[in-house]
């Protein structure tokens, strides 16, 4: 195991922004969890710390599904091959200096089921993009934070890139103070208990024993209740925060009895195409999907991750390729508990 600082840096400069839009998703992770108050006013400490976030930042931290939010998806997770090297706050900043390429983006998120083609259309016409918005489902608030935005991007895009370097600015000086906790952790980490607590939730990190893989641990500050992990060519990735135990008892809990999130996954007649593609073909990737259901390369990847945090799929790597089969033991859960349902007078 080797210990990295910069991709639980990065992911806790993130987290900042996110707390700031979405401080219930995140109590609510922890809800029923002993640690749900201490992390309340944990939270209200962090957001007081780090002086106010302007507003105009909310359409790239929002949670529009789940707890899923636009930076995270398109300026974090897909840079995973970079984690070991290069991955910091001037790779980011320069990322993000694509504004043609950034603009592109919060279309293909906040309007996953449009083709390329239509992309295309709605980068040359804002009138085009006014349309979908004005057709869509999303909140009065939603929609008036998507005009303005397209109405003049460059504003929004250069108070995203001064925010993401003031914040560095202060949560390297937090963690100057603070960082003395990460190596603790880490010295008191052994592989063996990693692998234990991940098997109690569905994942098992045997492999990179058997396959004598390096596995690099990052620990959050800020984030401290999360579990993030990604499974590279040779490499396992793997973000803690500090108190990542508390998150995995929520993630236990929730795996075990959250009928919403498992019903949301059903709510929607091209995943029941996909878990009946999955009982015959056992697994898929999300090019597989693209293919069988003529989807968008983002529709596909939106199904997919949506019905992997309800728990309905479970996930294996092999290289860069994420297969996808269905969580046969989450589904016997489910039915245990409905049983349970059934049978209660």
């Amino acid at each position: 195991m080797k210990l990295l600082r910069e991709p639980g840096f990065l992911y806790d400069l993130i987290f900042l922004f996110y707390l700031k839009f979405n401080t219930d998703l995140c109590l609510k992770w922890l809800e029923n969890n002993k640690q749900q108050a201490e992390a309340q006013a944990f939270f209200n400490e962090i957001l007081d710390y780090f002086d106010d976030i302007p507003e105009d930042l909310y359409l790239f931290f929002h949670a529009k599904e789940k707890n899923i939010c636009f930076f995270t998806i398109y300026y974090f997770s897909p840079y995973r091959d970079h984690f070991t090297t290069d991955y910091n706050i001037k790779f980011l900043q320069n990322e993000l200096t694509d504004k043609e390429r950034l603009k592109r983006n919060i279309i293909k998120y906040y309007f996953h089921d449009l083709s390329d083609e239509d992309i295309d259309f709605c980068m040359k016409s804002n009138n085009m993009v006014f349309s979908y918005v004005k057709q869509s489902k999303y909140s009065s608030e939603e929609k008036n934070k998507l005009y303005e935005f397209f109405i003049n991007p460059d504003h929004y895009i250069q108070t995203l890139q001064f925010e993401l370097m003031s914040k560095s600015f202060m949560l390297s000086q937090y963690y100057e103070k603070n960082y003395q906790k990460v190596p603790e952790i880490f010295n008191r980490t052994t592989f063996d208990v990693l692998k234990s607590q991940m098997k109690n939730i569905d994942n098992d990190f045997s492999f990179i024993e058997d396959e004598d893989q390096n596995l690099y641990l990052s620990f959050c500050l800020i984030n401290r209740y999360c579990i993030y992990y990604f499974f590279l060519n040779n490499e396992t990735i793997c973000l803690l925060g500090t108190e990542y135990v508390a998150g995995l008892e929520s993630l236990q809990e929730k795996r075990a009895v959250d009928l919403q999130s498992f019903g949301s996954a059903l709510a929607e007649k091209s995943r029941i195409n996909i878990i009946e593609a999955l009982q015959v073909h056992k697994e898929v990737t999300c090019k597989d999907l693209e293919k069988m259901f003529c989807l968008s390369p983002s529709t596909a990847y939106h199904h997919a991750t949506l019905m992997y945090k309800s728990g309905l799929v479970k996930t294996r790597s092999e290289g860069k390729t994420i297969y996808y089969s269905l969580n046969t033991d989450y589904l016997s859960t489910v039915i245990e508990f409905l049983k349970k349902l059934a049978d209660s007078e």
